[in-house]
């Protein structure tokens, strides 16, 4: 009976959970290479020229989730969180400084 529990042990052993089978994220050497070349779109290029050269082929993300058994669509959603956000703003006397815009070359990837 023991020789069929090391069996059975070794058979979940070699199981792989399901992160193994995700895409592989980017090296580092990759990484880097992206950030050069977004320096050099960016120093190379105008302002307009270098976001349509980053925002090329992207499309506006819709989705719809479910809220209590009822559709929600998500731009509502943040349209609705916008004006609280604007009525918040408006409600507190508390200086709160935030921090400033930060150099998009900087931004991790």
């Amino acid at each position: 009976m023991m020789g069929g529990d090391t069996a059975m042990a070794a058979a979940r052993i070699d199981r792989k959970p399901s992160i193994e089978f995700e895409p592989r994220t980017l090296t580092m050497d990759q990484i880097q290479f992206a950030r050069e070349a977004a320096l050099y779109v960016m120093n190379t290029r105008s302002m307009e020229a270098a976001l349509s050269v980053f925002t090329e082929g992207l499309e506006p993300v819709v989705g719809v989730a479910r809220r209590n058994g009822s559709a929600v669509n998500w731009m509502e959603m943040m349209s609705e969180e916008e004006q609280y956000l604007e009525n918040e703003d408006e409600d507190e006397d508390d200086d709160v400084e935030l921090p400033g815009i930060r150099d998009i070359a900087s931004a991790p990837f």
